[in-house]
């Protein structure tokens, strides 16, 4: 593995953790029930955008765990 890929690696397992907790954190709010139609539409806009990045990332954080070992 390349001192760059390390480097994207390690900073994959910082990002994914923080984007799933973002996403638990709407998912949250949004059962809550006190959430306006608009604020409910625009928060699930938003967990679909962090689904997509979780996928890509964790693809990516795959790809590079397997270069390294």
């Amino acid at each position: 593995m390349s001192f760059k890929e390390k480097r994207e690696f390690e900073e994959l397992e910082v990002e994914i953790p923080k984007l799933e907790e973002e996403k638990s954190l709407l998912e949250t709010e949004m059962s809550s029930g006190k959430l306006s139609t608009d604020d409910l539409i625009s928060k699930s806009n938003r967990i679909s955008e962090l689904i997509e990045l979780i996928d890509e990332k964790t693809l990516r954080w795959l790809e590079l765990s397997e270069i390294g070992s």
